[in-house]
């Protein structure tokens, strides 16, 4: 990996890190994945580019697609598939055990949306990144998130709208507090 692709993986997993322990982003993310079978790296991705400016249209969310969605369908989508159905049925094996081996999954689980976030900090990491207000940085997720959810084929109805509000007001919330 080049330098700039080293900050840019760098930069994308601080920041999806930190954004999702915020209180509420999660819960925001692990909705839009449930209800729209959307990618929490690329959820995450749309509001990193966002927030520094980088409008996510269509041609961007058409480079993420090839980037990483054979990636995330063929190795992501499994592991949490069978880590969660693990959770549901032990499969006749102790569930003391059962909850050690999910333990590993997870971890290889997070280790492959961690590959993805590499995969796609490089897709937006050379563009003009500018001071961008509050307000813009809210209008910039919103839009993405809404052509990303789209291209889903999620209906963006009144609760789709509540939730992408809910996600960004959780994202954002430090920074409307403060100013």
């Amino acid at each position: 990996m080049s330098q700039p692709s080293i900050e840019a993986a760098r930069s994308l997993w601080d920041y999806a890190t930190a954004s999702y322990d915020r209180p509420g982003v999660a819960e925001s993310c692990l909705w839009f994945q449930d209800h729209c079978r959307g990618d929490v790296p690329v959820i995450l991705f749309i509001s990193w580019c966002s927030m520094r400016g980088v409008l996510v249209d269509h041609q961007l969310l058409a480079q993420v697609e090839q980037t990483v969605s054979v990636w995330h369908r063929d190795v992501v989508t499994p592991l949490r598939g069978l880590r969660r159905e693990l959770k549901r049925d032990s499969k006749g094996i102790a569930q003391e055990t059962v909850f050690a081996f999910r333990e590993k999954l997870k971890a290889l689980e997070l280790e492959a949306e961690h590959l993805e976030l590499n995969a796609l900090a490089t897709l937006s990491y050379d563009k003009t990144v500018s001071t961008v207000s509050v307000s813009d940085q809210k209008k910039l997720i919103e839009s993405g998130l809404v052509q990303y959810l789209g291209k889903l084929n999620c209906d963006i109805d009144a609760q789709t709208r509540e939730k992408i509000s809910t996600f960004i007001a959780c994202l954002l919330a430090e920074k409307t507090a403060s100013g």
